[in-house]
């Protein structure tokens, strides 16, 4: 007996067990699964996992993206058994991405037969790398290596099993429907232009293309008119290839005769997909969707057979004047800002990458939209709709721009050139979201890569503005004490810093405000035609429309900065592996020679032992061979001025922020990932015991004497944890190459007496 196989993947954060659920929820409680016919998975979203950590790299980053794909994979492999059988999927947000990774894969290698559950797993696994294999990769390549030396491992580790092979698998014709609420990029990191970077130079993260295959004989994608977050711009279908809809014997042109259905609804991402609390207006692209899977054979609870009756409460329960929720509210606010403007969207060409191309002739536009904007029950001026779009009806009818009823093409191009004015403070507030972001870093960077002396907090003149960030502090975990100490050391640097921020944020919110209103207005006006526009939206107008300005964005935003980042990975990945390298080299003893036994010295209570030290050592010895348990104190004296290639430091060392110039700064910060101790400033004091093993001291400064004092003398109390000579170093960059340890080392200059004292 023929069956439907229904696949079902949650956005990031959702799940079953959540409160508020979305529509692909939805979707799975409607489905009749009360017979054999139809069988369903619903797979909750990234970022839902039980372990904390990996529910937060799910949420930041896609996490857990693979694992949702085979679950999904291995549903249809256990369930499909022949042609007859039907598959259906639906997604939302990164579940929709996962739902189009779930059908390339189907398609590419089809679905493979096992005998038992492990067998299963492992061939999902060998299929899904085939997949990825072929269709997903970077412009360098880079990704080849790394996965031959991953095959090769496999190969051994399962020798004994039979090479997997895409030709013993069942291939599937064809893929019945897709049902997608606003797909967004799966892996995603803080910047797209980030995401852009590794994936096409490190490794691939995006889809390899944007065209539906062929084989998929259904696809419908609801989308968000009204999200303002870039990071969540939807993936859409290209439709470049696709053959026009043909009228039905009516004349009528409907969505259902479409291989491939792109429509807008009002409202933010959750919005469209659901997951608010206040959710009416999720039903509406919830019941569109609900209505195209119907009319491709799939089965929903309907009464008299099923209560309640599922189509029939999707219907009921939609509001085209349902609450439409802040998509930059809280933290949401420093996304990136870029409202969705279809015009661009519809048109989107990026330089550089195969297969990324999108055109979409002519936009469709859910009819609720327009209903809500003429009902004026809530306040709504769409920013982003383009001159020329269709509408799409509730009987699913597709309304040419001439046979729009709620909007004349003469109206709407009116519309548009009034809206030029709007993209003006469009331009204005995201020169003020990314002032807002730099002056936000600052706030939270300033206080790890600079120190003020506790002293500074007791003789400041705002001493009151300190106490109030201690009280604060005090009710904070003790992981923030870096930036409460660093406030309240520089209450003035604070006070600017945060005041900044919060303008910034007034400015934008006010910014935000305007815009909504302008465009309430020029959608509730008649469209009368627009004012002259003042010599200051002129001027913007003319610098952002300029096609220098565009080509110059558009090269910095896909090629230089993707370019940049990928550079920055690749470095940051070089270092970590230098770092961890170096550390197994240090500990094993190879950066450290011990003083000959005869010459080493044990002090007893009260005695001294006064040497030079270098900063230009890599690890020097002392020749004093410590107790553990015992207590000694250490005094370092400064001799002659200590040097880092020329910048001034002291024995107390040297915190970025602090360089003498900006660009002896930058040259800090970019070499602090190879800085020997990540957590310490640069040419600190580091003590160590024995030479080998990673028992270390730090000298750090005295945070209640004045910087003055710390830059020359530091008195330090140690207590050793284990028996071993006593060596010194200071902190700076290291390279985990035997004869190139101290390459960092060799341009420091600078001496210090040392004198270690044993005191019980």
């Amino acid at each position: 007996m023929s069956k439907r196989i229904v696949l079902l993947s949650d956005g990031t954060g959702n799940s079953s067990a959540k409160v508020w659920r979305t529509n692909v929820w939805r979707t799975f409680e409607a489905l009749d699964l009360r017979g054999n016919d139809q069988v369903a998975i619903y797979d909750d979203g990234v970022g839902t996992s039980a372990f904390k950590p990996l529910a937060v790299l799910g949420g930041a980053f896609g996490y857990g993206l693979k694992r949702n794909v085979l679950d999904l994979y291995k549903f249809a492999c256990r369930n499909y058994s022949g042609p007859e059988d039907e598959i259906f999927a639906f997604g939302f947000s990164r579940g929709a991405f996962t739902i189009r990774i779930v059908n390339g894969l189907i398609l590419n290698q089809g679905l493979v037969k096992a005998d038992s559950e492990s067998e299963l797993e492992r061939l999902a696994r060998a299929a899904y790398r085939a997949y990825r294999a072929e269709k997903f990769h970077t412009v360098t390549g880079i990704e080849s290596l790394f996965r031959g030396i991953r095959d090769i491992g496999l190969r051994l580790l399962h020798r004994s099993k039979p090479t997997y092979s895409k030709t013993r698998n069942r291939q599937v014709e064809n893929i019945r429907f897709l049902g997608l609420w606003d797909t967004v990029a799966a892996y995603g990191l803080p910047i797209d232009e980030m995401t852009q970077g590794v994936s096409k130079w490190l490794w691939p993260l995006a889809l390899p293309d944007h065209d539906l295959s062929s084989r998929v004989q259904r696809a419908c994608h609801a989308l968000s008119l009204d999200d303002e977050r870039t990071t969540f711009h939807p993936v859409l279908w290209n439709e470049r290839n696709e053959a026009p809809v043909q009228p039905d014997g009516e004349g009528r042109l409907l969505t259902k005769n479409e291989r491939i259905s792109q429509v807008w609804f009002a409202g933010v991402h959750s919005n469209v997909g659901g997951g608010y609390p206040e959710d009416s207006l999720a039903h509406l692209p919830f019941y569109w969707i609900l209505k195209e899977a119907e009319a491709c054979g799939l089965v929903f609870k309907t009464a008299p057979g099923a209560e309640p009756d599922s189509v029939l409460m999707a219907e009921t329960a939609r509001d085209k004047d349902g609450r439409i929720y802040d998509s930059r509210s809280g933290l949401g606010g420093y996304y990136r800002y870029g409202p969705r403007r279809l015009e661009h969207l519809c048109n989107d060409t990026r330089p550089g990458t195969k297969g990324s191309d999108v055109f979409i002739p002519l936009p469709k536009v859910h009819e609720s939209v327009l209903r809500r904007i003429t009902n004026k029950a809530q306040a709504y001026g769409p920013l982003g709709l383009p001159a020329t779009y269709a509408v799409v009806n509730d009987k699913g009818e597709i309304l040419p721009p001439q046979a729009n009823p709620y909007e004349k093409p003469v109206e709407a191009r009116v519309r548009v050139a009034r809206t030029e004015g709007i993209w003006n403070l469009v331009w204005w507030r995201r020169v003020v979201y990314f002032a807002t972001v730099a002056a936000t870093l600052m706030l939270l960077i300033y206080p790890l890569l600079a120190a003020r002396p506790r002293s500074d907090e007791y003789s400041n003149v705002l001493r009151w503005v300190s106490d109030l960030i201690r009280i604060v502090g005090a009710f904070l975990p003790s992981f923030a004490d870096t930036w409460v100490n660093g406030y309240a050391r520089s209450p003035g640097q604070f006070l600017i810093s945060a005041g900044l921020v919060v303008v910034l944020l007034l400015i934008g919110s006010a910014l935000a405000s305007a815009i909504a209103s302008r465009m309430v207005g020029i959608w509730t006006d008649g469209r009368t035609t627009p004012k002259p526009l003042g010599w200051l939206d002129r001027l913007v107008m003319n610098l952002r429309t300029a096609r220098l300005y565009q080509a110059t964005l558009r090269v910095l935003k896909f090629r230089v900065a993707p370019g940049l980042f990928a550079a920055l990975f690749l470095y940051l990945a070089i270092a970590l592996v230098n770092h961890v390298v170096f550390i197994w080299q240090d500990t094993a003893g190879l950066t450290c020679s011990s003083t000959p036994a005869p010459p080493q010295r044990v002090l007893n209570v009260g005695e001294s032992q006064v040497f030079t030290f270098e900063t230009r050592s890599l690890c020097q010895a002392s020749g004093v061979f410590l107790q553990r348990g015992r207590r000694y104190v250490v005094t370092i004296k400064e001799k002659d001025l200590w040097l880092d290639g020329g910048i001034p430091t002291g024995v107390d060392g040297l915190h970025t922020l602090d360089a003498p110039t900006w660009w002896q700064g930058a040259a800090l910060m970019l070499g602090t990932p190879l800085r020997r101790v990540w957590i310490r400033p640069w040419m600190r004091l580091v003590g160590r015991y024995g030479e080998t093993g990673g028992e270390e001291a730090f000298y750090d400064p005295d945070p209640d004497l004045p910087a003055t004092i710390n830059e020359r003398t530091l008195e330090v109390p140690i207590v050793p944890k284990l028996n071993g000579e006593l060596f010194f170093y200071v902190n700076d960059a290291v390279i985990a190459i035997p004869g190139l340890y101290d390459l960092f080392y060799r341009n420091n200059s600078g001496t210090a007496e040392i004198t270690i004292k044993r005191t019980r």
